[in-house]
């Protein structure tokens, strides 16, 4: 709008120019010609200012147009005043040579200036749908290049903290991990003026290597167990049966009678790991169906309800309204959400409340176990999924890593973070079937 109001303006000094000098020419009397020759090199300016505003063909037609209204006249001072119609001409000659090469130089300028934008969209566009943050440093200064670079580094890091070698590095910010490429800048010279950096978000990524890396010792773990269970259970049962045979021959003798019932009960607490090993090495093949997963919440918590009131805890049932289903193997589930339940009922004190919600993320069900205990040590956080740990002295630390397994069986992710106000959140993501409003 202000760039055609500007050209509106420009016509309007072209125009009145025009007829201003034309008329100077008509009323001025013949005998004054310097007053003339002064005139007469007036035009140069309104047809260079076409020339340049308007190309080279406007320029053109403006120059000829003043030839054309300026030549009869130039023959009636050359009849009255002796003035030369040749030079006269000439002059004409040259306006029209000077609006050609204005107009040529404006259209090659404006053509190199719409080139120049066309090139500048171009590599905004590029830069927007770029995945990862482009920024560059010029001048001491930090630039950000796209807004995946405005998203990464918020709040922007300053230049002490960004990597000062080229090539690739990691650094930490308050997002978390980001990779790091940096290369020189240079100018058109080829000479250094700054850096380039290239800044990808590789959180998903360590996720995913440790996910890995934590299957891979489970899956060591499940065959180092699987073949110790089988190799213990033998030596179990002949010292079960020795102790239960002795227990018979000391029943008259109850102080040595109460050393074979600790003996039983420790070869039971044994047996129950070794079954926990057995399923861990071994898992059931999974029997998939769909799975209304609001009506096996439900189901779920009435079943645990009384254990929960025993405790002294109230247990709360958040719903997803649109009856989310998925596709798995109703035991496994029913077994998931027992051992987190059990791990958050042991954590929670009387009065407390443990709430289980389901809701829709995306294409993901979320089912999330939450108490108001103590909470998880961060530093041992990484470790809760691992075989045989366990920070309970009646625990085996089987359960959270048959949940991890079974989950992954799944499709899905399980992690535990700390509450929102206290406590524990077990977040169980699994991957959406349907929801029942959709269906």
């Amino acid at each position: 709008m202000v760039k055609v109001a500007q050209q509106r303006h420009w016509l309007w000094f072209v125009l009145s120019s025009e007829l201003i000098i034309t008329a100077l020419h008509y009323l001025t009397s013949a005998h004054l010609l310097p007053y003339h020759s002064i005139y007469r090199s007036l035009y140069y300016l309104p047809v260079g200012v076409a020339a340049v505003m308007w190309g080279r063909t406007f320029g053109l037609g403006l120059a000829l147009f003043t030839a054309l209204v300026y030549l009869p006249h130039a023959h009636w001072l050359d009849v009255h005043a002796s003035n030369s119609l040749l030079d006269n001409t000439l002059e004409m000659v040259t306006l029209i040579v000077v609006a050609a090469l204005l107009g040529s130089l404006a259209e090659r300028e404006q053509q190199a200036h719409s080139r120049a934008e066309g090139l500048r969209v171009y590599i905004h566009d590029v830069l927007a749908s770029l995945p990862v943050g482009v920024a560059t440093i010029e001048q001491q200064q930090l630039k950000l290049q796209n807004p995946t670079a405005k998203h990464l580094l918020q709040p922007t890091p300053s230049l002490a903290q960004l990597p000062q070698t080229n090539g690739y590095s990691e650094m930490q910010l308050a997002k978390g991990a980001l990779a790091v490429r940096r290369s020189a800048l240079h100018n058109i010279e080829g000479q250094p003026i700054g850096a380039v950096l290239v800044f990808e978000d590789i959180r998903e990524q360590q996720a995913i290597a440790e996910r890995i890396r934590q299957a891979e010792r489970m899956a060591a773990l499940g065959q180092l167990a699987g073949g110790l269970a089988h190799e213990a259970r033998n030596p179990l049962g002949i010292v079960r049966a020795t102790s239960q045979l002795l227990g018979h021959k000391l029943a008259q003798q109850p102080a040595l009678a109460h050393y074979t019932s600790v003996i039983n009960s420790e070869v039971d607490r044994l047996d129950r790991l070794i079954s926990s090993l057995l399923n861990y090495a071994q898992p059931q093949a999974l029997q998939r169906q769909p799975l209304a997963i609001n009506q096996l919440l439900a189901e779920f918590g009435a079943t645990c309800q009384p254990l929960a009131a025993e405790h002294g805890v109230a247990l709360q049932l958040i719903l997803d309204s649109t009856e989310p289903w998925i596709e798995a193997d109703r035991d496994a589930i029913w077994q998931m959400l027992l051992n987190l339940s059990l791990n958050a009922l042991q954590a929670s004190q009387t009065g407390q409340v443990i709430q289980l919600e389901s809701l829709i993320v995306g294409q993901q069900l979320e089912i999330l176990v939450q108490d108001q205990g103590v909470g998880i040590d961060p530093a041992i956080r990484e470790r809760i999924f691992d075989p045989f740990f366990t920070t309970r002295d009646d625990g085996t630390g089987m359960g959270l890593a048959l949940v991890a397994r079974s989950v992954a069986e799944h499709g899905g992710t399980i992690s535990l973070e700390a509450g929102p106000n206290q406590g524990t959140l077990a977040r169980l993501r699994l991957p959406l079937l349907r929801q029942g409003a959709q269906a």
